[in-house]
C-alpha cells in the first residue's frame, strides 16, 4: 500500500485563493513561480515612504559603492539597516510581505539583506545577474531566495528602471549579457518581488537630475547562511527591544542542537549559553 509523503516544513505555504488588504496573494505568488516575478502596484504609501527616506538622508551611515562593483561612485548604499534604523521594523512584518515570501521559500526563511539604496544620474546599468548565485547550489533547485524592491522615486527607463528576464529563474544555464530584457517601470510606492535565480540587474541612470532611490529587502531559507550576518551584525541589545517574530527573522529561532538544546530567544534576554542541566560526565556516571 502506497503511503503518502508527508509535505516538508520548509516547502513554499499554498497561497491559493489568499487575499490580504485587497492583494491578491495567491496569483502574486503564481506569477513568481511561473515568470520570476510579480509587480505589486502601491505596496506602500507615502506615509510609510518619507520617514524612511528621512532616515537615508539624515540617520543612516551610508557607502559609496566603488568597492561593490560600482566604479562611477553613483550608487550610494546603506546595508545593515537594522543596525542602524528603527523606521523599516514594521514594514519588514507587514502581513502583505510575510505571505508573498511564505509563498515562495516557506515559513522558515530569515531576513538575508536589507538595504537602501540611492542611484544618481550618471550610473552604468547592471549587469543582468541571480541573487541566489552566492550560494553554490546546483540547478535546477527549489527556491531559496525571495528578493523585494520597492520603488520611492518612480522607475523609468531613464533612470534606470530594473532590467528582468522572464523565466529565466527556470533556465540552468547563464545568460547572454545582450539577451533581450525587459525593463520594469513603476511608480512610487509600487514595488517588484522576485525569486532568486532570476536573472536582472539595475538600469543606467540616464538623467542628468533624477535620482532613484528604493529599498531592497531580500528573504533566505533558514537553513542557510545569509549575506548579511545578521546575528553578528545588529548589536543584541537593539535586538532584545525588537518584536519576537523580527527576532526570529533575525536568526533567533530553534534549528537542530540550537544554543545547548535552548531556545536562542532564551540565549538573547538571559545570556545562557549552557543547558541548565548540563553536568561534567562523572556526574552521569555516578547515576548510572
Amino acid at each position: 500500500m502506497q503511503q503518502n509523503t508527508p509535505a516538508s516544513p520548509y516547502a513554499p505555504v499554498d497561497q491559493t485563493g489568499v487575499s490580504i488588504d485587497g492583494l491578491n496573494i495567491g496569483h502574486a505568488v503564481s506569477e513568481i513561480h511561473e515568470q520570476g516575478y510579480t509587480v505589486v502596484e502601491q505596496f506602500l504609501t507615502s506615509d510609510v515612504i518619507e520617514p524612511i527616506r528621512e532616515a537615508f538622508n539624515t540617520e543612516v551611515p551610508i557607502t559609496e559603492m566603488r568597492f561593490l562593483g560600482s566604479t562611477t561612485g553613483n550608487t550610494w548604499r546603506a546595508h545593515n539597516l537594522l543596525a542602524k534604523t528603527r523606521a523599516i521594523d514594521e514594514l519588514l512584518l507587514d502581513s502583505r510581505l510575510r505571505a508573498i515570501v511564505e509563498g515562495v521559500i516557506g515559513k522558515f526563511c530569515q531576513i538575508n539583506i536589507a538595504t537602501l539604496f540611492n542611484t544618481l544620474p550618471g550610473e552604468f546599468k547592471q549587469d543582468l545577474h541571480q541573487d541566489d548565485g552566492l550560494w553554490p547550489i546546483p540547478r535546477p533547485h527549489p527556491s531559496f531566495l525571495c528578493n523585494l524592491l520597492i520603488a520611492f522615486d518612480d522607475f523609468t527607463m531613464e533612470n534606470g528602471a530594473t532590467h528582468v528576464v522572464p523565466h529565466s529563474h527556470q533556465w540552468t544555464k547563464p545568460v547572454d549579457q545582450t539577451i533581450k530584457s525587459v525593463q520594469v517601470e513603476i511608480k512610487s510606492g509600487s514595488a517588484i518581488f522576485w525569486e532568486g535565480g532570476l536573472w536582472h540587474g539595475g538600469g543606467a541612470n540616464t538623467t542628468t537630475d533624477q535620482e532613484r532611490m528604493g529599498l531592497f529587502i531580500s528573504h533566505l531559507v533558514s537553513y542557510l547562511r545569509p549575506s548579511d550576518l545578521q546575528l553578528v551584525s545588529v548589536p543584541r541589545e537593539v535586538v532584545r527591544d525588537l518584536p519576537r517574530k523580527l527576532q526570529r527573522l533575525l536568526g533567533y529561532y530553534p534549528f537542530g542542537n540550537g544554543v545547548d538544546g535552548l531556545d536562542p530567544l532564551n540565549t538573547l534576554h538571559d545570556g545562557i549559553v549552557v543547558h541548565p542541566e548540563a553536568r561534567p560526565a562523572q556526574h552521569w556516571r555516578d547515576r548510572r
